[in-house]
């Protein structure tokens, strides 16, 4: 399937001694496949329920996790820039249930095909059954120095905050950084944006330190939204990479009598073609829990750069640059 776009990214050596390299799928033009026609008629392309281990075992997860949404939605504002790391080792436990706890869940692109949409709930890990009778389980989300996070001249370090201590088998620190202002981006001669992440690494050198450089997407704007003939058509411009998939995420609003809009039905989530439209049917959409019928449609359209970093005996980290573009847009 068509992937967001994978960078080779350009990594230093490691911050502890020995190489932690880096690990490329070059610019995730992945061949991709036959887009379905219609949403939901090609099955997920590694559903979660499969593609996450259900049975206890041990391993590492590592995640940064970088948003940018230049321009705030009137009707629900955020952030326009978040960020985000977390580095996961655990033992005897569901990788599952891992990702339930930690907000970890399987990227979108990783579990759909090209045109497929469903309810944004689906995508997440499911927890399980409890394990608190059961020992020999270790979760800890692991201190890894200071992460920092450079666009253009200006360099923050993300803080460290407590997990809440809710299971005695789970603790550590996890990394979060908002601001409600866009960094001034530095932009290259053939138009990129670098992004420059630095990871110090571990105390005990088990999660080595590494630097890596990485692009924001091309920004982009969303234009319309409309139902005709029983299919709902958004566009947005530019058009980028038609080989590479954005993520789409729909939350339909109603106005409630006081004048306060509400959310109606279910957010849901589509995987589609770069292309500067997404043409989808209403059934399927309706049936992932979409209120089609409703006044209202918030459209949040990402963009992503990923790199993925080899990080000594941890393993890799996924780095994503997620470049978003959020509107509520009428239907009326």
């Amino acid at each position: 399937m068509a992937s967001p776009r994978t960078s080779s990214p350009r990594a230093s050596g490691p911050r502890h001694g020995s190489w932690a390299g880096w690990v490329g799928c070059g610019a995730l033009a992945c061949v991709a496949l036959a887009c379905a026609d219609d949403p939901g008629e090609a099955g997920r392309s590694q559903p979660a329920e499969q593609a996450i281990a259900s049975e206890p075992s041990s391993g590492h997860i590592g995640r940064i996790h970088v948003v940018l949404q230049p321009r705030p939605d009137e009707l629900e504002p955020e952030p326009q820039l978040q960020v985000s790391g977390r580095f996961v080792e655990y033992r005897n436990v569901p990788e599952s249930l891992v990702r339930a706890r930690t907000n970890l869940p399987v990227p979108a692109w990783e579990q759909l095909v090209p045109g497929q949409c469903i309810a944004s709930e689906a995508l997440l890990p499911v927890a399980g059954a409890s394990l608190d009778d059961q020992g020999g389980r270790e979760l800890s989300l692991i201190d890894a120095g200071d992460l920092r996070v450079t666009f253009g001249n200006r360099e923050f370090v993300a803080p460290l905050a407590l997990i809440p201590d809710i299971l005695p088998w789970l603790s550590g620190v996890e990394y979060t950084h908002v601001d409600d202002r866009t960094p001034r981006l530095l932009v290259e001669p053939d138009g990129s944006s670098p992004v420059s992440v630095t990871l110090d690494g571990s105390p005990d050198g088990e999660l080595e330190g590494f630097s890596v450089s990485v692009s924001v997407p091309a920004q982009l704007t969303l234009e319309a939204a409309k139902v005709t003939d029983d299919r709902l058509t958004i566009d947005w411009r530019p058009p980028g990479d038609t080989t590479a998939s954005v993520v789409l995420r729909l939350q339909a609003f109603v106005p409630s009598e006081d004048g306060v809009n509400e959310p109606a039905g279910e957010e849901v989530t589509c995987v589609v073609n770069d292309s500067g439209r997404a043409d989808l049917a209403i059934g399927p959409l309706s049936t992932a829990g979409l209120a089609a019928e409703a006044a209202l449609l918030r459209v949040s359209l990402s963009r992503f750069d990923i790199s993925q970093v080899r990080a000594g005996n941890f393993g890799v980290v996924d780095v994503f640059i997620e470049l978003r573009a959020q509107n509520t847009l009428s239907l009326e």
